[in-house]
């Protein structure tokens, strides 16, 4: 979670050079689409997200989940002015803080018919300038009026009926002109009038004012992170699960943006072994849920286990785990739920189900390089690495701590934290079988290249009195 980085959904609500003078390190985004909101939230990491405007007619509106969701993350979540102030009324009571006199309406009652804020503007070119007018904005503006003692109580009743009754695109302020002289405003009042809504929408405008309410409370808001456990929990239903694996848009680090799905279909058929991680996929997922059968939520032991294994594969820190999830487009709940996955495998593989004995893992494993068409280039691989090492006169000083050192520089191989439990999962026998393994692998090298061993890492490995391994601290 970014210390004070805010995210805010704006559009014809106020003018962006406007924002900016209240709030101006902002991310100010487009009025926000089903979405949108998760999208900002996995790409930004913010501390404030400030919903103003958003779509509904041309996209999906903003989900109440995705809100929801914002704040299960950590995130305050604002909202004001228009699509803002209605998600705000609605969802108030699991933590969304409405700001103005419009989510004010709208959360007593007062107001209750969303297209009173519902407006058409121009595309992001143009400022997203409104192309129509707001109820909201239409009735502040002519109450003012009759304020002003510009018209009477009457005449401004029957002005605001007028507009009601249109479709909200069709609603313009300057349409109230000529329904006040067909109710008989003429003259030196219907000037007046006229000069009134030309000078006066602006400042009167119900949504602007919000909108600037709402970034200056957003500007206030304390450091510390929202504490989602303070709201009530609410179910994840079927559809925003499919959403968040799906549709939320994600961008490369040269500003391209995507979905989840569409990365998928594009490996399907542009990635060769697409079929390969499908398949390691899927049978991931249903050893996951079996290992729930077997014994309900991971523990907490096993969690962590999950997640060192995680940062191992990832070759990261393990202080760093969350850092890099982001990296790859996991929030803090996908996050959570990729490494219970992992604890649930985890403990099928560790269990007796996952355990075969008497050499048949070597079958299993050896049945599965042949699925993958690699069976061929492995078993080739291994027999000219033995057969070159037998060519090589092994030198009395290749001591196991140089060993181990040689062919963790010249390969991918981590050095385990802890040998005899390496052994052990992996079904290699004993340490000194893992040593004589690695010790072929480094006279084939040496067969090959004719290079001398490299010198010894560090600290290099632990050992027990009879030579054997007992625990390495790394690279």
């Amino acid at each position: 979670m970014s210390t004070r980085t805010q995210v805010v959904f704006l559009g014809p609500s106020l003018a962006r050079n406007e924002a900016q003078q209240v709030l101006p390190d902002a991310i100010y985004l487009p009025p926000a689409a089903m979405g949108d909101i998760v999208g900002a939230l996995r790409r930004y990491r913010p501390h404030a997200i400030g919903l103003i405007d958003g779509t509904f007619l041309q996209n999906m509106s903003v989900f109440h989940k995705e809100l929801l969701y914002a704040m299960d993350n950590g995130a305050y979540v604002l909202g004001s002015s228009s699509m803002g102030a209605l998600r705000a009324a609605e969802c108030a009571h699991y933590g969304m803080i409405g700001i103005g006199e419009i989510y004010n309406a709208f959360a007593s009652g007062e107001l209750e018919n969303d297209a009173d804020v519902a407006l058409t503007h121009a595309d992001a070119n143009a400022g997203y300038r409104p192309l129509s007018d707001a109820m909201v904005t239409i009735r502040a503006v002519l109450r003012g009026a009759q304020a002003a003692g510009l018209i009477t109580d009457l005449q401004c009743d029957e002005l605001i009926r007028r507009q009601e009754q249109r479709w909200f695109p069709e609603r313009r302020m300057s349409d109230s002109l000529a329904d006040a002289a067909e109710i008989g405003v003429t003259g030196e009042q219907l000037a007046s009038l006229r000069e009134f809504i030309q000078s006066h929408t602006r400042e009167l405008d119900p949504k602007r004012r919000d909108a600037i309410a709402l970034l200056t409370a957003m500007r206030d808001l304390p450091d510390q992170p929202s504490s989602p456990e303070s709201r009530p929990e609410t179910v994840m239903s079927g559809v925003f699960q499919a959403m968040l694996a799906r549709d939320v848009v994600v961008e490369t680090d040269d500003g391209h943006a995507t979905t989840f799905d569409r990365i998928r279909r594009y490996a399907d058929i542009n990635e060769t072994d697409y079929d390969d991680v499908m398949q390691a996929a899927r049978a991931h997922h249903v050893l996951a849920q079996v290992g729930f059968w077997f014994a309900g939520e991971p523990t907490q032991d096993e969690i962590d286990r999950a997640r060192q294994r995680l940062a191992e594969r990832w070759a990261v820190p393990l202080r760093e785990l969350e850092e890099h999830a982001y990296e790859l487009d996991l929030d803090s709940f996908s996050l959570r739920e990729l490494v219970a996955r992992e604890a649930l495998v985890l403990r099928m593989e560790n269990s007796y189900l996952g355990r075969p004995q008497h050499g048949t893992v070597t079958r299993l494993f050896l049945d599965e390089l042949r699925k993958r068409g690699r069976y061929p280039d492995v078993k080739h691989a291994a027999a000219l690495q033995e057969s070159l090492a037998r060519s090589v006169i092994a030198s009395a000083d290749i001591t196991p701590q140089q060993a181990v050192a040689t062919h963790a520089s010249l390969s991918q191989w981590n050095v385990p934290t802890d040998f005899l439990e390496y052994v052990e999962q992996n079904d290699l026998g004993s340490v000194a079988e893992l040593l004589q393994t690695i010790r072929t692998s480094v006279l084939a090298f040496q067969a090959l290249f004719g290079t001398g061993l490299l010198p010894e890492v560090g600290e290099g490995v632990d050992f027990y009195d009879n030579g054997e391994p007992m625990m390495s601290r790394g690279r």
